[in-house]
């Protein structure tokens, strides 16, 4: 009896690896096929993320991210681990199919958290990018207003340069200036040396969202975080991203609440590691729990509140004899010293030189200020007087459609303007570009007025927080809008929160997954509905639009859902439905109905085929329509749609012919045409039947792989062509390039050993007549086979060219080459010197050449005085630059008139040979060295 125990003991422990040791023996052939399954999984998210990489990479330069470039290296390194594993299966050892067995269970487990972690990309940490602001100066005002002011800002800045002040709190009311003060900071930290290394802007947006808050962080650092890890793990990577960085100025603006600095990953700062932390809020109780030395903003004098406002206003507004100084400084005296206050009230009042006018004015402002209580509310009073003076109702209602977006968001001019016309803001002028031309006069005198500011070089608009609070604040009465954008909501709001009288609602940027099965709001008159970039929503309830018969507006873009209810098929008042990147989008109800809809936006769905009643849609001016499973547009219904003014349409495999001559015969009409062909011989048949025909802008993509999403937004040029891993000089048939192309790239393309494969021949001979003089930039990515860029003889059909691109073209040894035996033999023998001028080459760009010896044969120069930026990189045998600097009185070079920087490895640099004495100490001073 005294020996089961112990022999149970040993059953317990043994027969447990004995029975795994049995099981891997004998389903070796089983687990081998799974991790076959599970590794060709994993190997097609590859494909899928590979291929959004080379998207990324064309459409906006953007390189993968550290993450991705990891993940990537497993992937590949798994990959050679499970064709290892293979080959010893194969070779059937009894005695090591246990081991094996073991080694193939553990690799399946490995390809399932890899997959996972695949799975967890997203757009934002797939690829990297520059930060929005960190090392970046920040647009901002020449001078700051008033002596207290400048002041203030020297105070900060003396604490920021000495030891004794670790953390600051710049503190006072909204609107009063304190970002203003830190971005005149933050760009004196960017022009002076100092003792820190970076110096790095976020904007803290409300409600304190601290998993948020590390988000904005990462991107600033120029990192991603992994959307799957905790919030702990993302702190304790901010922090090594941080450590990182050296001395740092962390600039935390608006904040409302304080947090502890460790919970988001912010190392505390201190004199040993030189960090200092400055944070803007309109709460003295928030510096003092965040344990910052105080700086409070005040309120300009009235010398300093009216000078603001004349210099806003315009000083010549003092030599209006109607007008007396009396009731300028009263206007002012109602600004309260507030900077926000006095800059939006002077810039509704400019140009305003009537008497009665102004009295008006202050009497309206003196009313809204009287009627409100409390500090916040009295400084909305002095900002609505500015929202009541734009007069015009569908001005004002321009206005506060902005207050739709996220708080601190960059608005895209012509989504909004879009928007606009779809809600009917915009129909006193019925043609389309008068329409954007009336919209962008809208936003320029929005901008004027100081209620919106430019941003993104003027591409986007943006709405300062207090400005934003001041809409929502009036559009929490009449018009009644619910705005919770970007909040990171997961429940769906509930039916009590949807007012019969909401007139818009705005739910985009959130993390919705789904709407109760039940839920039929009853909104009669809501008018926009903006559900975009809630990514796991899924489903759509088939009554949840029954009771909006008023919608125009649907933005259902960027979500995860597969069918859109068909009550969608009733709404007759609709103008615009959004569905872009719908990726799972398989089905659309009959749009016969729908005849009010202008926009139509069905961009990289996988609908399998065309919605029902499109031919009906006369009055659509947007159209928007490509998926994969979309192998043919049918006959007959494009040129029913007289009034297309944008159109993008991808060409599936299965494409009719008529279909590609029906778009052909279309783009005269067009605005912009952006094509997605997969044959060449479809994407011939639409250039030979334009016949120099084309749009005012088109964007045109030859590709053997489906290319959704792929938009001309970004491009700075209006014709355009791109070829993707394609063939396009086919014994047949030799691609036919548009006579007044200004953009080519060819990435991938094997085919190809030079830009003279694809001139237009007539008779076997080249015809440069008919070849692009409109040409500006030229891009090579890739391209294997590519030997050089073009002959000599072609330069004159180039001197438009701007910018010159090559990059990862392993075989190319020369730009320039001549063809000409003849004058080959005289270069050779220096009895005359090849010059090639392009006199508008800006940039030109090199980048992984391993055979690039030179950029024009023999002793060709380059003469381009017009250059700004030189970009060589990994070209190990590259000699010569073969630059020719233009030449001084003396006879001494001088680098080009607009040259600003050349980026280039200082080995290589150093290597250089030039035909010029003294060029390279002439352009020393440009160089930016760069590590391999």
């Amino acid at each position: 009896m005294d020996l089961i125990g112990p022999i149970i003991e040993i059953f317990k422990c043994v027969c447990p690896p004995l029975c795994k040791y049995v099981q891997y023996h004998r389903k070796l052939d089983d687990k081998m096929n799974d991790l076959k399954r599970e590794l060709q999984g994993l190997n097609k998210k590859k494909q899928d993320i590979e291929a959004k990489l080379s998207r990324a990479k064309l459409e906006q330069g953007k390189k993968p991210s550290n993450e991705v470039n990891h993940w990537l290296g497993n992937v590949e390194r798994i990959d050679n681990e499970v064709k290892s594993i293979e080959k010893e299966v194969n070779k059937r050892k009894y005695f090591a199919r246990a081991r094996l067995g073991k080694d193939v269970e553990e690799k399946i487990q490995e390809v399932e958290k890899c997959h996972h972690d695949g799975r967890s990309f997203t757009a934002e940490n797939l690829v990297s990018d520059d930060p929005p602001t960190s090392g970046r100066m920040l647009p901002t005002t020449e001078t700051l207003a008033g002596k207290k002011t400048e002041e203030i800002m020297q105070e900060i800045w003396e604490d920021l340069m000495s030891d004794k002040v670790l953390k600051i709190g710049v503190w006072g009311m909204g609107g009063i200036g304190k970002t203003t003060i830190m971005s005149h900071i933050n760009n004196r930290l960017q022009e002076k040396p100092n003792k820190f290394d970076d110096v790095i802007w976020v904007t803290v947006s409300q409600p304190l969202d601290l998993i948020k808050l590390q988000t904005e962080i990462a991107p600033v650092l120029k990192e991603r975080l992994l959307a799957t890890e905790s919030k702990e793990g993302r702190a304790a990577m901010i922090l090594g991203m941080l450590k990182a960085k050296g001395r740092f100025v962390l600039i935390l603006d608006d904040m409302w609440e304080a947090f502890r600095l460790e919970e988001v990953g912010i190392p505390e700062p201190s004199e040993e590691n030189g960090c200092k932390l400055v944070i803007t809020t309109r709460s003295v109780g928030v510096c003092r729990s965040m344990g910052c030395k105080e700086v409070r903003v005040q309120t300009l004098s009235k010398e300093e509140a009216l000078n603001l406002f004349l210099d806003k206003v315009g000083n010549n507004i003092l030599q209006i004899p109607t007008l007396n100084k009396e009731i300028i400084n009263s206007v002012v005296e109602e600004c309260a010293g507030l900077p926000l206050a006095i800059v939006t009230v002077a810039g509704c009042m400019r140009g305003v030189d009537e008497i009665h006018e102004w009295r008006n004015a202050l009497n309206e402002l003196r009313g809204r200020v009287r009627s409100l209580n409390g500090v916040d509310t009295e400084v909305f009073g002095r900002l609505e007087f500015s929202y009541h003076r734009l007069k015009h109702e569908k001005v004002q209602q321009c206005f506060l459609y902005c207050a739709l977006y996220p708080e601190d968001f960059a608005i895209s001019k012509d989504e909004l303007i879009d928007y606009w016309v779809a809600e009917g803001f915009i129909e006193e002028v019925k043609d389309v570009q008068a329409k954007y031309d009336r919209g962008h006069t809208i936003l320029n005198r929005l901008v004027n007025c100081c209620l919106l500011e430019s941003a993104k070089d003027g591409s986007c608009v943006k709405m300062h927080d207090l400005i934003r609070d001041m809409a929502l604040r009036i559009t929490s009465e009449s018009p009644l809008f619910m705005v919770k954008a970007g909040l990171r909501l997961q429940e769906f709001p509930g039916e009590q929160e949807w007012k019969a009288n909401l007139e818009r609602v705005s739910l985009m940027r959130n993390n919705i997954e789904e709407i109760p099965s039940n839920m039929s709001p009853h909104c009669e008159i809501l008018s926009t509905l903006l559900l975009q970039r809630n990514e796991n929503l899924q489903r759509i309830p088939e009554c949840f639009f029954v009771h909006m018969h008023g919608l125009k507006v649907l933005n259902l873009s960027r979500t995860n859902i597969e069918v859109l209810p068909s009550s969608v098929s009733d709404l007759t008042n609709l103008r615009s439905l959004l569905l872009e990147m719908c990726g799972r989008l398989k089905r659309v109800p009959s749009l016969a109905k729908l005849l009010a809809l202008q926009y139509l936006d069905l961009e990289a769905t996988w609908i399998e085929e065309v919605p029902e009643g499109m031919e009906m849609l006369e009055n659509l001016s947007h159209l928007y329509l490509s998926s994969p499973p979309l192998k043919k547009f049918p006959t007959g219904i494009l040129p029913r749609l007289r009034n297309l003014y944008k159109l993008k349409l991808s060409f599936g495999n299965e494409a009719l012919r008529e279909t590609v001559e029906e778009t052909a015969s279309l783009s005269d009409r067009l605005d912009t045409f952006e094509g997605i062909f997969s044959t060449l011989n479809d994407f011939n048949i639409y250039v030979k039947s334009t016949d120099g025909r084309g749009s005012k802008n088109y964007c045109l993509l030859l590709s053997a792989y489906w290319m959704g999403g792929f938009l001309i937004t970004d491009l700075e040029v209006h014709k355009s062509i791109f070829l993707i891993d394609c063939k396009i000089c086919e014994r047949e048939e030799t691609i036919v390039l548009p006579k007044d192309v200004q953009f080519l790239q060819m990435f991938e393309v094997s085919d190809v050993a030079s830009l003279n494969d694809v001139l237009p021949r007539e008779q076997g001979l080249v015809n440069i007549g008919k070849f692009s003089h409109d040409l500006k930039v030229l891009r090579f990515d890739s391209c294997k086979n590519l030997k050089d860029l073009f002959s000599l003889w072609l330069l004159p059909a180039l001197q438009n060219l701007e910018v010159l691109e090559v990059e990862d073209c392993y075989s190319i040894e020369e730009i320039v080459t001549v063809e000409d035996e003849e004058t080959e033999k005289e270069l050779a023998t220096n009895t005359i010197i090849n010059i090639v001028t392009l006199p508008r080459l800006k940039k030109f760009y090199l980048w992984g050449l391993r055979e690039f010896k030179s950029f024009c044969s023999n002793n060709g120069v380059l003469v381009c005085n017009s250059l700004q930026e030189i970009e060589v990189h990994r070209c190990p045998k590259l000699k010569r630059l073969s630059l020719s600097l233009p030449l001084l009185d003396n006879g001494q070079p001088s680098p080009p008139p607009t040259l600003e920087v050349i980026k280039i490895e200082k080995e290589l640099w150093e290597s250089l040979e030039w035909d010029q004495p003294n060029a390279k100490d002439v352009l020393n001073p440009y160089c930016k060295f760069v590590a391999l």
